[in-house]
């Protein structure tokens, strides 16, 4: 019962109150979008810290909660920006100021300029678990998806014992096929950490890997993290993903929903995990909405999702990508979606999410030759498995089987084990033996022809 415990927190006096109940309280109001007196709760931990540690989750409190305020004290609080909310301690903690002009630019939603921020840090503290998973997760919601992995994969080789941020690592080796991967930070996990969410997260995840197929005990999985901490962001990131490949865009859009009117969009708050921003939903969650109601026919929505993203990161090129997507599904849309494909490239030339939207709008337009061109230059720009492929696809449907073979196999000299690759090749031996059967019988044909003469 929340309100009970708040009032059993406030009933202590405050001369007497523990900085941790200050703490919980400020939690509480937030998790009730009550800010301006979350944000005092969170100033009289900065007013009574002296120098301990426990200031930097209040610093973070107030700088991703913005709005101005007045602590006992009179002094203006939460004034909009990180270096506000870290004044108070700034002295004492000469890095901090840093740290909180990067949650800051997260509260604004400017992502490259936070990736850019916890990037400096990282260069004063480069085995700190805090800067290294906030970064893997800017990294993730740019679209970064193999920069994003590296640092995951160095805060568990750092960390092996901290299951923080293993539910969007794991998403990351879902979304890329890494099976075997996948595989093993699941057991790792699972045994040394089974009273947490993430881990059962990550087996719900494996479970839906095509090698497995077992959706059903997925979703059961994710069920009962639901039960135990409800509005767990990763839980519901991960039910909305698994719904989507799925094609299941209503119960997806429920999923999605509930991460953003819920306080913990960025995977922070009370049940959200630790790595986090209450109040913002992540770029992801915009992604999947857009992505469920266009699965359900639902046009409007998709593009009204897509333009509440578009005005929060103007500049960002996924944003951009994301309203491609939606006009690409209107016939006299289709030119000016590929404009804003374009766009999103010349912003950022590698972002993956406007090659992939670029590629599949070529394909429903039959235009290979401009794929192959596409993905061709990406490859110059770095080698990645899922570039090789679908390019090896491009050349497929263009009926070069031998190029395509060739990309298939560069696939999986990447990545041995990337379903996808074998796939296409399963497919290209398919093709390859009906086409030889279909030889044969004309030439059997031609025999009886002869015959008959």
């Amino acid at each position: 019962d929340s309100e009970s415990a708040l009032e059993l927190l406030k009933s202590v006096p405050f001369e007497h109150r523990p900085l941790r109940h200050s703490l919980a309280i400020g939690r509480l109001y937030e998790r009730w979008g009550k800010r301006k007196y979350a944000a005092l709760a969170y100033q009289e931990v900065l007013e009574r810290t002296k120098g301990r540690r426990i200031v930097l989750e209040a610093s973070q409190a107030l700088a991703r909660l913005g709005g101005v305020s007045h602590g006992r004290s009179g002094a203006p609080i939460g004034a909009g920006t990180a270096a506000a909310a870290a004044a108070a301690a700034q002295t004492r903690f000469p890095f901090l100021q840093k740290l909180m002009t990067g949650h800051g630019f997260i509260a604004k939603y400017k992502l490259g300029l936070a990736t850019t921020s916890f990037n400096q840090l990282l260069g004063e503290f480069p085995n700190n678990l805090h800067l290294l998973l906030r970064e893997a997760t800017l990294q993730f919601d740019i679209g970064k998806l193999d920069e994003s992995l590296e640092l995951f994969r160095k805060a568990r080789s750092l960390y092996p014992s901290s299951p923080d941020g293993a539910d969007t690592h794991a998403m990351i080796l879902r979304i890329r096929e890494r099976n075997t991967e996948l595989s093993k930070l699941m057991h790792e996990l699972v045994r040394i950490a089974p009273d947490r969410p993430e881990p059962w997260i990550v087996v719900a995840l494996d479970f839906s890997t095509d090698s497995k197929a077992s959706p059903k005990k997925a979703l059961e999985h994710l069920g009962r993290v639901l039960h135990l901490y409800p509005g767990h962001t990763g839980a519901l990131l991960a039910k909305g993903f698994l719904h989507l490949r799925h094609n299941d865009g209503k119960r997806a859009a429920a999923a999605y929903t509930r991460v953003r009117n819920s306080l913990g969009g960025w995977g922070g708050g009370l049940e959200g995990g630790s790595i986090g921003c209450p109040h913002l939903p992540r770029f992801c969650v915009f992604q999947g909405l857009v992505e469920a109601y266009l699965q359900m026919h639902e046009v409007k929505r998709a593009l009204s999702i897509a333009k509440e993203a578009l005005e929060l990161m103007p500049h960002n090129p996924k944003s951009l990508t994301l309203i491609g997507i939606v006009l690409s599904q209107s016939p006299e849309m289709k030119e000016k979606a590929c404009k804003a494909f374009r766009k999103a490239l010349s912003i950022d030339p590698t972002c993956l999410d406007a090659v992939e939207a670029l590629s599949r709008f070529y394909e429903m337009e039959k235009k290979y030759e401009k794929i192959v061109d596409l993905l061709k230059a990406q490859l110059r720009l770095r080698r990645r498995d899922y570039l090789h492929i679908r390019l090896g696809d491009a050349y497929k449907l263009s009926g070069n089987f031998d190029l395509a073979l060739e990309q298939y196999h560069a696939a999986l000299a990447l990545s041995p084990d990337h379903r996808e690759a074998l796939k296409g090749i399963d497919a290209l031996e398919c093709a390859a033996k009906d086409e030889s059967m279909i030889d044969e019988e004309v030439d059997d044909e031609d025999i009886e022809e002869f015959d008959d003469d």
